[in-house]
């Protein structure tokens, strides 16, 4: 590492924002997919002829709100007052509200997520450090598993702070979420790069979310919390998503701003 990169390095430890991808050898790649690629291939020609998928997912029961606050951050850096506060308010409001802690937060609540119903997503998650992709980490420690979808490219191996977690990519939600579409969702990323590309904001738009808001760099988890719960008050109060954007301060610490990408004039109710 020369040393323009150490030091850009030191100064993201230092803000506890080291999310790292562990990638595989070039051989580990090569035997893999010669084995598995094939064994995935037959298992998807085979269900796309004896089963072929409905060609949407059905929209939620007219006048039903869900929304759901996916919590993988509450692992190793947990707010109770948050999850309190957001619940308290969206349950007033009318939601009934699904909420996913911990190790709760896998690769398999994100691959059923546009089929779930819901009008609005929290997602409070780490996110890794990348100049071109965003992707979210789960509350799943990594191990051994998930091999063909790591060679899919749905999924990842992050660390931050020394621990591994799957993390998966917009190719995931692209993918491996068959024919199922968000209908109209707003999702809104409490954490740091969700917008650090659009990469992973185009393919929930691309799915059928009406708007994806999320920081453009680092935040700490207290302030994004406090933005994500003024988000949702603007939101239930009738504002557009451009309007409740617009009144979200900047992150004092690290000059990030909130932005949306897709419908702008899109409302939670």
């Amino acid at each position: 590492m020369d040393k323009a990169k150490r030091k850009r390095a030191k100064k993201l430890k230092k803000a506890g924002h080291i999310r790292k991808f562990r990638r595989f050898g070039f051989l580990s790649i090569i035997v893999l997919a010669s084995i598995i690629a094939t064994i995935a291939a037959a298992y998807i020609a085979f269900n796309s002829t004896s089963n072929p998928p409905p060609a949407n997912s059905p929209p939620p029961p007219e006048g039903e709100l869900k929304a759901a606050i996916i919590d993988s951050l509450y692992i190793m850096d947990p707010n109770q007052d948050f999850l309190t506060q957001a619940n308290q308010t969206l349950s007033n409001a009318g939601f009934k509200v699904e909420i996913y802690l911990g190790g709760n937060v896998t690769v398999e609540l994100f691959k059923n997520l546009p089929s779930l119903g819901y009008k609005l997503i929290v997602l409070r998650v780490h996110t890794a450090y990348d100049p071109d992709l965003v992707a979210f980490f789960t509350g799943t420690y990594a191990g051994s598993g998930y091999l063909t979808e790591q060679l899919f490219g749905w999924v990842r191996i992050g660390q931050v702070e020394g621990k591994r977690f799957y993390a998966v990519t917009p190719r995931l939600i692209e993918e491996a979420t068959g024919y199922a579409r968000f209908h109209n969702s707003i999702i809104i990323v409490d954490s740091c790069f969700g917008l650090n590309s659009t990469s992973m904001a185009r393919a929930f738009v691309e799915k059928g979310a009406s708007a994806y808001i999320a920081w453009d760099q680092g935040v700490y988890s207290n302030y994004s919390d406090s933005a994500t719960l003024a988000l949702i008050n603007y939101l239930l109060e009738g504002k557009t998503v451009w309007q409740a954007v617009s009144l979200t301060p900047k992150d004092p610490d690290f000059g990030s701003e909130v932005y949306y990408y897709g419908n702008g004039f899109a409302k939670i109710n």
